[in-house]
């Protein structure tokens, strides 16, 4: 009997290179063994639906998401409180009319009218023109000015005032002549600072005036040429200058600047009445004056 032949060894084959080694089979693999395929992952039920978008209608609703924060912004402090700039407009919004005017009272009572009541100086300047009329057939029309100077306080102003008058105004015919000028003046009491309101002014002065009147004979009247030897019914003597006085009282109203310093500066209207009583000195009927033109308040 001829020994059995050996069986020749099984020599594992090597993968060449860039080949996968599990695609080569193992020579020294049991026929018997199952080799156990890979598991494939079943598709899930939320990968089979399509997706749902904000454009269907049926797609639930979501949460909004939360605005992008500025990275700039995560160090800075917050603030501790509201400026009291921002909320005073709500509270004037929500407030009734009446609070409100209290409160642009108090406003301007501080910017115009200081505790300490200090002692300043007020100038009130006017550009007037003058209708004068009075008893006796007095008529006629003068432009001029006047200028109060004096100190102020809060609630109370004292002043002199200075005024000048030109025109013509024609006396009683029986006096044959006319008054062309007025250059006087006298004291004023006014309002001081009270008289500042908001953005503008409206002060009421109050006063008494006397006069220096400058008389001439009438353009209009003939001359009178009679001596007494010839007819001693007639009597000529010269005219003589007046000295009328009387009470007084003006109106300012205006706008003031909007500047916030010592002093307030102011341009508007004037109106206002001076009343001729009589004269010192000649002869004057009772006469009116209705004045009005432009005024400038500083204080």
């Amino acid at each position: 009997m001829q020994p059995a032949a050996a069986e020749p060894e099984k020599v594992a084959a090597v993968p060449e290179p860039g080949e996968d080694a599990g695609t080569i089979p193992s020579e020294t693999a049991e026929p018997d063994a199952a080799v156990p395929e890979p598991e494939r992952a079943e598709p899930s039920e939320s990968a089979s639906e399509p997706a749902m978008t904000s454009e269907d209608p049926a797609a639930p609703a979501t949460e909004p998401k939360a605005p992008a924060v500025d990275p700039n912004l995560l160090d800075a402090a917050e603030p501790e409180s509201v400026p009291a700039a921002v909320s005073r407009p709500a509270a004037r919004r929500g407030s009734s009319p009446e609070e409100q005017t209290a409160a642009l009272d108090d406003a301007d009572a501080a910017r115009y009218r200081p505790p300490g009541n200090p002692l300043r100086l007020n100038v009130a300047g006017r550009l007037m023109f003058a209708n004068i009329s009075g008893q006796d057939r007095v008529n006629g029309r003068m432009g001029g000015g006047s200028v109060d100077v004096g100190p102020s306080w809060n609630y109370v102003g004292v002043s002199g005032t200075v005024s000048g008058w030109a025109g013509r105004v024609l006396l009683p015919p029986n006096t044959g002549a006319e008054l062309n000028g007025l250059v006087g003046g006298g004291l004023t009491l006014g309002l001081g600072r009270l008289a500042l309101l908001s953005h503008g002014f409206l002060d009421l002065r109050l006063g008494y005036d006397i006069y220096y009147g400058v008389v001439n004979q009438r353009s209009d009247a003939p001359p009178i040429l009679a001596s007494q030897s010839e007819d001693p019914r007639v009597l000529a003597q010269f005219t003589q200058n007046l000295l009328p006085h009387g009470p007084r009282a003006r109106l300012d109203i205006g706008l003031t600047g909007a500047d916030n310093r010592r002093f307030f500066h102011g341009f508007g209207l004037s109106m206002g009445y001076q009343a001729l009583l009589g004269s010192f000195r000649g002869d004057l009927p009772m006469t009116s004056m209705l004045t009005i033109g432009f005024s400038y308040w500083m204080g």
